[in-house]
C-alpha cells in the first residue's frame, strides 16, 4: 500500500486497519492531504459513484474536496462522523494516541518530547483525559511547557487495556 506519511504512522501505532472516520477526521486535523486520501480511496476494494468521484476529483474540481470526501463517507458508512459524536471521538481517539505513540518511541530529549505533545494538542484538541500529560507553566515564569512521560505511557497504557476490551 502506498501511503503518505500520515495514514502510514496510523497504521503503525494505531493496528486496526484505517477507516472513512479516520480519513474524515485526519482531513479535519489537517493532518491528511486530499492526494493523501485520494491513494487510499483508489487502493480499496469498495467501489461506489461517490467514492470514484472522490478518487478522480482534480484541478478546479478539487475546490469541492471536503464536500465529496464527507458524501463518499457516507456513501461508504451510510453516515459521516460530525465533531461532538461517537465516531467523532472514535478516530480523534485513534489519532491523539497513535501521535502520542510515535512521540513516546522517538529518544526526545525532555524539552523535545514537551514541544511533541503541545504539538499534538494543537493538531488533534485535547480532550479532558489528556490534560495531565503537558503542563504549561504561567507566562511570567519564562519556563518551557513541560511533558509528563509517565502520566503519557499511563495514558497510552489505558487506551490500550480499553481497546482491548471493546
Amino acid at each position: 500500500m502506498t501511503q503518505g506519511i500520515w495514514l502510514s504512522l496510523l497504521q503503525r501505532q494505531g493496528g486496526a486497519p484505517i477507516g472513512w472516520d479516520e480519513l474524515v477526521v485526519g482531513y479535519d486535523f489537517g493532518l491528511l492531504s486530499p492526494q493523501e486520501i485520494q491513494g487510499w480511496v483508489g487502493e480499496q476494494a469498495f467501489r461506489g459513484p461517490l467514492r470514484q468521484e472522490l478518487a478522480t476529483l482534480e484541478g478546479d474540481r478539487t475546490l469541492r474536496f471536503e464536500e465529496a470526501l464527507w458524501a463518499a463517507c457516507g456513501e461508504a458508512t451510510g453516515k459521516v462522523p460530525r465533531p461532538g459524536g461517537k465516531r467523532w471521538a472514535a478516530a480523534q481517539d485513534r489519532w491523539r494516541v497513535a501521535l502520542l505513540k510515535d512521540v513516546m518511541d522517538a529518544p526526545l530529549s525532555a524539552e523535545a518530547l514537551a514541544v511533541a505533545v503541545e504539538s499534538i494538542y494543537e493538531k488533534v484538541g485535547c480532550p479532558e483525559d489528556m490534560l495531565g500529560l503537558w503542563h504549561r507553566p504561567s507566562p511570567w515564569e519564562k519556563k518551557q511547557g513541560v511533558a509528563n512521560r509517565k502520566a503519557i505511557t499511563e495514558f497510552l497504557k489505558r487506551k490500550d487495556d480499553d481497546h482491548v476490551r471493546a
